[in-house]
C-alpha cells in the first residue's frame, strides 16, 4: 500500500487563510512544523475552496487508494448542451458553470460520457475533494464488510467491534441506526470554532493530533441529551466517523487498502484516489476527505448503478444492499430529510425547496429511485437507475448558496429530461 505522510505538501495557488486553531494566520504550503488541521476547511471562502479542494491530500494526512489494471471503458459521445429555467429566466451551460461555481461536471448515460467539462482551473487529472460525499462512500465500505463476513449483521451493536465504546451512548447503538443517522448520540454539528464538529476535525492533523477515538468516547459519555436510538433522525458527522472505525476494526484493514482491493482495481478506476486520515497510521476519516478524478467518481457511480457487481460478474455487496441502503428510514421521512445508509434520496430536494419557499419547475424523471452523495460546497454524485444515468458535479459554493442549490436542481431536471 502506498502512503502519503502529512509532511508531503505541494504548493497551492495563493494563501490559505486558516481561521481555525491558527486563527489570523495565512498558511501557504505549510511546513511540517506548522500544518493546518482539517477544521480550517469550515471557514474557507469559495476562492480558497477552488484552490484547495484539488490539493487536500497534500495539505492533510492521507492514504492512497491504488488503481491498477485496465481502466473501465467510458465511451465518449459529443457533449450535449442544455438550458434550464429559474423562475422566469432561462440559463445555459455557461451560466450554470458561473452561477453554481462549478469545477467539474460529468454526465454518463447508458455507460457513455455525454457531457464532461471543467471550470475553476480544474482538469481531468485533478483529484476533487468530496466533503460529505465521503459519508456515502463509507456506506459502500459497510456493504463490503457485510458481504465479506467481517460484520455479521446490521443489528450488531457498535461495542461488538469497538470495545472502547462500551459504557458510552455509542456502545448499544446498532450499526443500522448508526448508518441511518438514528444513533441518538448528541453531537453539535455547526460551522463554529467551538463546536463538536470542529473538535473532531481538529483531530485530523499530522503534528497536532487530538486523539479521535478518545474524543468520540468523550462525546458518547455525555449525559442529559441522549435520544432513544432509532427514534429520531439527526444528520451527524460523528455517526459516519464512528462507522469508519467500526468497519476498519472489523475488517482489520484500512479503508484505502480495502477499497483498492475490492473495488478500485477490479472495477477499473483510471487513477489513484485518496482518503484523509486522522494522522499517519490513524483511522480513516469516514465523514469526509475522499478524493478522486471526476471520471473515477463517475465510474464509482456506475459501480453503484450495477449494485456493486464488477465487470467480471463478481458481486461485492450483499444481495439487495443498495436497495436497502437507499430506502429512507421512517424518522428521516417524518423529519422531511429522506435518508438511507448515508445516502440522500431525491425527495430531499423537494422538501428542502419547499421549506425555503422555493418552487421546483417539475419532478425529475426517475426521481423515485434516484439517490445522491452530497458535499456542502456543491459536490454531488447522483445515480438515477431508472434513467441509467450517473452525474458528478464538483463546485466551490458557499455552504448555504441558494443559487448553487436551485440552479443545480433545475439543471439536473433539464439534463435528465433531454436524455430520456
Amino acid at each position: 500500500m502506498s502512503e502519503k505522510s502529512g509532511s508531503d505538501v505541494a504548493s497551492t495557488e495563493g494563501p490559505v487563510k486558516d481561521v481555525g486553531a491558527q486563527k489570523g494566520t495565512n498558511v501557504v504550503s505549510p511546513s511540517t512544523d506548522h500544518k493546518p488541521n482539517l477544521s480550517v476547511q469550515l471557514f474557507w471562502s469559495p476562492e480558497e475552496k477552488s484552490t484547495n479542494h484539488r490539493s487536500m491530500q497534500k495539505l492533510f494526512p492521507s492514504r492512497t487508494i491504488e488503481a491498477g489494471g485496465q481502466p473501465h471503458p467510458l465511451p465518449r459521445d459529443e457533449n450535449i448542451t442544455f438550458n434550464y429555467r429559474v423562475g422566469d429566466v432561462t440559463y445555459n451551460v455557461d451560466d450554470f458553470f458561473q452561477r453554481a461555481r462549478i469545477s467539474g461536471l460529468l454526465v454518463i448515460k447508458n455507460g457513455h460520457i455525454v457531457f464532461e467539462r471543467y471550470g475553476n482551473g480544474y482538469s481531468d487529472r485533478d483529484l476533487g475533494d468530496s466533503r460529505s460525499m465521503a459519508k456515502s462512500m463509507t456506506s459502500v465500505m459497510l456493504g463490503l464488510a457485510l458481504k465479506d463476513g467481517y460484520i455479521s449483521s446490521l443489528d450488531d451493536v457498535v461495542e461488538t467491534y469497538v470495545p472502547e465504546f462500551k459504557d458510552t451512548l455509542w456502545g448499544k447503538v446498532s450499526l443500522r441506526h448508526l448508518a441511518q443517522g438514528l444513533s441518538g448520540v448528541p453531537f453539535w454539528e455547526i460551522y463554529d470554532d467551538k463546536s463538536d464538529l470542529t473538535d473532531m476535525l481538529e483531530c485530523v492533523c499530522e503534528d497536532r493530533p487530538r486523539a479521535l477515538l478518545p474524543l468520540l468516547v468523550h462525546v458518547g459519555s455525555r449525559t442529559g441529551e441522549e435520544i432513544q436510538p432509532g427514534s429520531h433522525f439527526k444528520y451527524s458527522s460523528a455517526d459516519s466517523t464512528v462507522m469508519a472505525i467500526v468497519v476498519e476494526r472489523a475488517a482489520g484493514k484500512q479503508f484505502t487498502c480495502y477499497l483498492s482491493e475490492r473495488v478500485w482495481k477490479p472495477f477499473g478506476m483510471e487513477s489513484d484516489g485518496y482518503w484523509l486520515v486522522a494522522k499517519e497510521g490513524g483511522f480513516t476519516y469516514g465523514e469526509s476527505g475522499f478524493g478522486a478524478t471526476l471520471r473515477d467518481y463517475g465510474r464509482m457511480g456506475l459501480y453503484l448503478l450495477h449494485n456493486g457487481v464488477l465487470p467480471d460478474g463478481t458481486n461485492t455487496l450483499p444481495d439487495g444492499y443498495m436497495r436497502e441502503a437507499t430506502t429512507p428510514s421512517l424518522p428521516s421521512i417524518e423529519s422531511k430529510s429522506p435518508y438511507g445508509y448515508y445516502w440522500w434520496l431525491d425527495s430531499w430536494w423537494q422538501n428542502d425547496r419547499e421549506a425555503r419557499g422555493e418552487v421546483m419547475s417539475e419532478p425529475m424523471l426517475g426521481a423515485e429511485s434516484t439517490f445522491y452523495a452530497l458535499g456542502n460546497s456543491g459536490q454531488l454524485l447522483m445515480v438515477n437507475p431508472m434513467e441509467n444515468l450517473v452525474m458528478v458535479k464538483w463546485a466551490a459554493t458557499d455552504t448555504y448558496s441558494a443559487a448553487g442549490r436551485v440552479d443545480t436542481v433545475e439543471a439536473i431536471i433539464s439534463i435528465v429530461k433531454q436524455l430520456h
